[in-house]
């Protein structure tokens, strides 16, 4: 009692205290804040609430503690005006950052801000959808930012006029009368604060709370976990070039080297500048004549699922596994030996199916980098935004002679890909318009898909990019006449995989009945998996889901390509698509793509795939796949589903291996020398 005794009486004094007021009203801001946050809806109709469980309550204590040091520091300093205007910028900041979260689910950082506000990357529809999320969010971010700059500025002219009134002489100096008690008591309270949940975390605290609300204790760390908006960010930010700025080392190459084609050391242009880039490939190509080329990535192909078609269940998408079985194949113009057979009824070509296809990670622009630009995208380094300066190239960017059109049902922007697709495709790039049935973006999307087929010449080479979006989590994309939408995720997730099959066999249709189709090659792959069961929650948190199998396919009518559909055994990943279409359309150069040429190669047995995730790695073997975080010793092997910790030696190895590439690719890409110009 005798805390609260004093706090009264002092109150008179600290009624006067501008600090008091600043803390009050930036306290009200975050708590506003964070309403907004949490209860304002998500683009993907999502539950941020849910999405950010175990996280809400660390953001607070964070938050607050923050606010109460930083007061506490200017106070001690006697510069009111200096924090006003400090907070003003603080939540500018703030409000952006949880803005961008909240449409975009990626943190406000150094590396976001050079994508999208790269002066090579603003355009009107950049600007606009990257702040906008829905208008009721923007009016009302919009309007809260409003308050505190007005608020701002209104206290700075106010306490300046007061000065010229209040100021009194000691010592000959003009100084303001404030007490150091309440910065003492604040900067404790917030030191509190911010340890209160750290504590909590080292021991262990699980469980929920029923208070007016529920709180979910599972405190989580690391960069992208919500809490103190800003100030924690920057100072990881700020150190971003010297932590990941590694010297190449012969070590970290020989670790570089355990993930490439066995050919790739010996055609290095420069292993001390450029370890990661090499000259022409020498090995056998495929590709006899430049192919048309359909490329589709399907939203959140699940491989686990996909490979069920095998074992029968073809229900799934039918229309895919007519294409894959030469169902769209068929020539009227064939000649048949046997009169008993129609000339119509005898399929062509193949293709290959990859049992043991894996992404180059999640979400979306980690599965794209990998894909498009052929080396595994990398914790905290947004790939993107280095891509505005040209010093990495995508295969797209190889075909030259080639007519190239994108068609995509989803803002480039929200998927992060804005940079690569106008690099790409230039003008060549089309998003479908609104919908005027719920839930039809696949169909209007294959319907410009075909609309853009017609425009792709005869008799030269083409390349068709296509994407599919129903299948996005949480499973809704699709018309309530198509199916029901049960409680079931993986239910939901079926109807929507069939639903985009449906409107994907349109487009096949449409190609099978061009003239060009024996020389037309279609690769169908997966950008990522996504959570949909219980089987996909088993990887150790919070290393998440690092990367996951996916299906991918290649397929064409052409029979010196193929003669029967394949299932290969060997490990596929993103990172083999750009080799392949290089392969396809008879591209010989030099260039930075890690991967295989699936048409001739296969990758050796015991080589698992790369990839990163946030700060985990996932290797991909044929059998089992290992995962782990850089920066701590724990090595998981997973075997169908089942993670348990490894300690066998080989892989250990691995692990050290995953982790000097780490090093190499962030140092490459810190310095922007991928490739020479």
């Amino acid at each position: 009692m005798s805390f609260f005794r004093k706090i009264i009486a002092l109150w008179p004094e600290l009624k006067k205290n501008p600090f008091v007021w600043i803390t009050f009203a930036a306290l009200l801001v975050q708590v506003v804040m964070l309403v907004l946050f949490y209860s304002l809806p998500d683009p993907l109709g999502l539950s941020l609430m849910e999405m950010y469980s175990g996280k809400a309550i660390w953001q607070v204590f964070m938050a607050f503690g923050a606010i109460l040091v930083v007061t506490a520091l200017f106070a001690f300093a006697k510069a009111p005006r200096a924090c006003a205007v400090f907070y003003i910028v603080y939540f500018f900041m703030a409000i952006a950052d949880y803005e961008v979260v909240r449409f975009n689910h990626q943190r406000l950082s150094y590396s976001f801000i050079r994508t999208y506000f790269h002066p090579a990357n603003i355009t009107d529809a950049t600007t606009i959808s990257t702040l906008g999320g829905d208008l009721l969010g923007t009016v009302l971010w919009l309007a809260l930012l409003f308050l505190i700059v007005a608020g701002g500025v209104s206290f700075v002219v106010f306490w300046t006029v007061r000065q010229k009134h209040s100021l009194v002489v000691q010592n000959g100096n003009r100084c303001v009368k404030l007490s150091r008690k309440l910065p003492r008591t604040m900067v404790a309270s917030g030191l509190v604060l911010s340890v209160v949940p750290l504590v909590l975390f080292v021991a262990g605290i699980r469980g929920t709370t029923e208070f007016p609300f529920k709180i979910d204790w599972r405190m989580t760390l690391g960069k992208y976990t919500l809490t103190a908006p800003v100030l924690h960010i920057a100072a990881l930010e700020t150190f971003e070039f010297v932590r990941d700025d590694y010297t190449i080392t012969d070590e970290l190459i020989q670790d570089l080297d355990a993930f490439l084609p066995s050919d790739f050391a010996a055609a290095r242009v420069n292993v001390d500048e450029y370890p990661a880039y090499r000259n022409a490939p020498t090995h056998e190509y495929k590709a006899k004549k430049p192919y048309n080329i359909v490329f589709i990535f399907g939203e959140s192909y699940k491989g686990r699922l996909f490979n069920r078609m095998l074992e029968g269940d073809t229900a799934l998408a039918p229309n895919l596994w007519k294409l894959a079985t030469g169902g769209y194949y068929k020539k009227g113009a064939q000649q048949s030996t046997d009169s008993a057979l129609a000339v119509d009824s005898i399929p062509l070509g193949g293709g290959l199916w990859f049992k043991n296809a894996f992404s180059g990670s999640y979400p979306t622009v980690r599965g794209t980098t990998a894909t498009y630009l052929g080396f595994p995208s990398h914790p905290n380094r947004d790939v993107p935004c280095f891509y505005a300066s040209n010093h990495f190239t995508g295969f797209q960017e190889y075909l030259d002679g080639y007519a190239k059109w994108y068609m995509t049902v989803s803002n480039p922007v929200f998927d992060h890909t804005l940079p690569f697709v106008e690099k790409f495709y230039g003008d060549n790039w089309r998003l479908i318009g609104e919908t005027k049935i719920a839930e039809s973006d696949d169909s209007l999307g294959m319907d410009l898909a075909v609309d853009l087929l017609s425009k792709m010449p005869v008799d030269d080479p083409w390349f068709l990019a296509a994407n599919t979006i129903s299948t996005h989590i949480p499973f809704y994309g699709y018309p309530d006449e198509f199916a029901p939408k049960p409680e079931d995720a993986m239910e939901r997730y079926r109807n929507a995989v069939r639903y985009t099959d449906t409107q994907m066999g349109r487009l096949f249709d449409a190609l099978s009945a061009r003239e060009d189709f024996d020389r037309t090659v279609i690769v169908l792959l997966g950008d990522h998996d996504t959570p949909v069961d219980s089987v996909d929650y088993v990887i150790p948190q919070p290393l998440g889901v690092a990367a996951a199998q996916i299906f991918m396919g290649i397929f064409s009518a052409d029979t010196s390509l193929f003669k029967t559909l394949e299932v290969r055994e060997d490990v596929a990943s993103q990172l083999d698509v750009g080799p392949t279409i290089l392969d396809l359309a008879q591209v010989r150069a030099a260039n930075h793509f890690w991967g295989y040429d699936l048409l001739v190669e296969e990758r050796p047995e015991g080589q698992p795939a790369l990839f990163y995730s946030q700060n985990a790695y996932y290797l991909g073997f044929r059998d089992h796949v290992l995962v782990g975080g850089i920066d701590n010793d724990d090595v998981y092997r997973g075997v169908n589903g089942a993670f348990s910790v490894s300690t066998d030696s080989m892989d250990i190895a691995w692990k050290n291996h995953a982790v000097g590439a780490s090093k190499v690719l962030r140092s490459l890409l810190r310095n922007d020398n991928m490739r020479p110009e």
